[in-house]
């Protein structure tokens, strides 16, 4: 009796688990363009498509997002097409992010508080079969700033306030496939023995991608004085683009031990990857109206409509991007497992500013050459033994990088740097390799040079983020895609 309560414990416990995860999933996802309103206060996401952000993935974010290199059967590594077939069965995997934000400009500061959806990925792959089918929905850009000032103006004798604000942002939804090729080799295993072992593996895969979402834009010159009249300029942008990434991986075993008894002691391994992504056309629907208002008795009238501009399907360019990285593994019998990786992307936007039908960017700004250098390690403990805890198989996680975003402002580049941290945690009673992440980052961004030290003097931002999210799989007897050998 005591067992048959225990069981029915484990299975409420499960379950309810299951239902709460769905419930949220489904919860955010029907939120996710209300969120999206609100993902990106800086000031910076003033311009053009919005401030960019890194892939909301927590398993590649807490090693500072390198992803190119990552080869884990266990998560879902969005950025990286080819990782799709190693990836041990179907997995779901989503995330929520939640960010502080200290801004400091000469005396003025201020603190604002967002969240926003994470990436939302699912891997479609049989158990065993040496391909994978994945898709999935990630926030690529955001805006939701809101900036104002108040100057005395000498000629008119009066103070004006200039106000600023922003929101929208663009979304990327992709399908893709992978496959892979594996070697194998015999390594000795003491003086008269050997062990077939998986020795080197190739993995290819390739995305079809598409960009959507509008942000809107606009702009207030309230003069205090009522004899003159206001001005406001109000800028909408919807935006499209069908694009494609290609991505490769591969690893190297470069040493192996077994002892006599064919059992497995330490081996270190090299993982290599790259992905490319070809320049796309961009199509944007562009309004702009230029107004003159007058606020009386709180209510805003629109006296004349000096300036109007109406385009559709206004043609730009998004540029080719590439990245690269790798990464080596070095692993015990006793479970413990150590891997250091570095990345690098680059993303060159100044070598297609002349190819935009209107200026997107607006203000001061130009285009800049975008880049971001990542490394990150892991850490699992050593697991064996009766003493195992939940904690000992967990993996460990922390990175760094230095961003160099697309925008130059007045001839310098925003650029900073994060740090992060956190744990990947195996879910108990789950009965399936479904993990839960756990991750912090924190960081400084501003104008500044490509190394990430922010100018004195100019807007500082100074970010905190916690992210939580989960990868689910099956149970692990329900091999779904797998026929079964008798009803």
């Amino acid at each position: 009796m005591k067992v048959n309560l225990l069981s029915m414990l484990n299975l409420i416990r499960v379950n309810t688990f299951f239902v709460t995860t769905l419930l949220v999933i489904m919860f955010l996802t029907s939120m996710t363009n209300v969120i999206a309103q609100e993902t990106e206060p800086s000031p910076w996401s003033r311009f053009g498509l919005g401030l960019t952000t890194p892939t909301l993935s927590p398993p590649q974010l807490m090693m500072g997002g390198v992803s190119s290199p990552i080869l884990d059967g266990y998560t879902i590594n969005p950025d990286q097409p080819a990782s799709a077939a190693g990836c041990i069965t179907t997995q779901f995997q989503s995330s929520i992010h939640g960010t502080r934000s200290n801004m400091t400009e000469g005396d003025s500061t201020a603190s604002i508080t967002s969240g926003s959806p994470g990436a939302i990925s699912l891997v479609i792959k049989k158990p065993g079969s040496s391909s994978a089918v994945m898709m999935g929905m990630m926030p690529y850009s955001g805006k939701g700033y809101s900036v104002s000032r108040t100057f005395t103006d000498t000629l008119i004798g009066s103070d004006i306030l200039e106000k600023y604000s922003g929101s929208g942002g663009i979304a990327k939804s992709y399908l893709g496939a992978a496959t892979s090729f594996k070697g194998k080799k015999w390594i000795s295993a003491g003086d008269n023995d050997s062990v077939l072992v998986s020795n080197r593996s190739m993995f290819l895969g390739a995305q079809v991608s598409f960009l959507f979402g509008e942000v809107t834009s606009t702009g207030r010159l309230d003069i205090e004085d009522v004899t003159y009249l206001d001005n406001r300029t109000r800028t909408s942008m919807r935006h499209r683009s069908l694009g494609a990434l290609l991505g490769v991986q591969g690893f190297q075993l470069l040493w192996a031990n077994y002892d006599d008894q064919r059992n497995f002691q330490s081996s270190a391994t090299l993982y290599a990857g790259a992905t490319y992504s070809p320049s796309s056309v961009l199509l944007t629907d562009y309004e702009k109206t230029v107004e003159t208002v007058q606020i009386l008795s709180s209510v805003e009238t629109v006296i004349d409509t000096a300036s109007y501009i109406n385009l559709i399907d206004a043609s730009g360019r998004i540029p080719s991007k590439i990245s690269a990285g790798g990464s080596i593994v070095f692993e015990k019998a006793n479970g413990r497992r150590i891997q250091l990786s570095a990345d690098y992307m680059k993303e060159d936007w100044s070598s297609v500013s002349d190819e935009f039908e209107v200026n997107i960017l607006g203000g001061d700004a130009t285009w800049a050459k975008a880049s971001r250098s990542s490394m990150g390690i892991a850490f699992k403990p050593k697991s064996n033994g009766v003493a195992k805890t939940i904690l000992s198989r967990s993996t460990y996680k922390a990175g760094f990088a230095l961003d160099a975003y697309p925008i130059a402002y007045r001839g310098t580049q925003l650029s900073g740097w994060r740090a992060s941290a956190g744990i990947t945690i195996p879910l108990e009673g789950s009965r399936s390799i479904s993990r839960f992440h756990f991750g912090v980052e924190m960081g400084q961004r501003g104008l500044g040079i490509n190394n990430g030290t922010v100018l004195e003097g100019t807007l500082k931002e100074s970010l905190f983020n916690i992210q939580l999210g989960v990868t689910l799989a099956p149970f692990f007897k329900n091999l779904w895609l797998t026929p079964k050998l008798y009803d």
